[in-house]
């Protein structure tokens, strides 16, 4: 039991360690870059799975033009709508005689004095 209290607190004590914990994580994360880098997916797939994965990249890529083309749109909109709002408030403010607001900041005044307590 005393042996197997030891080896558990050696344990612990490598597992708490930082440098140890790092080292041993790139380590592993080296192995398995080297590993994924050796693995070929078109080694492995048959005829009909390796046509169905081009038909999705071809999606894919039609689907990115997609997105890109609408997100050309969508600013292009914005930057008309943005525009007119300027052109709006700016032929308001124009309106008004060139001033920005004509609310002004209130402020607060006590309405009661401190009255002494006999």
């Amino acid at each position: 039991m005393k042996t197997d209290l030891n080896s558990l607190k050696k344990e612990l004590s490598r597992l708490t360690d930082i440098r140890y914990l790092k080292k041993e994580l790139s380590r592993i994360a080296g192995d398995v870059r080297k590993e994924v880098r050796k693995f070929d997916v078109h080694v492995h797939l048959t005829p009909q799975a390796k046509e169905r994965l081009e038909n999705l990249e071809t999606r894919f890529n039609e689907v990115l033009k997609a997105l890109k083309d609408l997100q050309k749109q969508v600013d292009s909109n914005l930057d008309r709508f943005v525009t007119m709002v300027r052109k709006k408030t700016a032929s308001k403010r124009a309106a008004r005689g060139g001033k920005k607001s004509t609310t002004r900041k209130k402020t607060v005044r006590k309405t009661s004095t401190k009255t002494s307590r006999k």
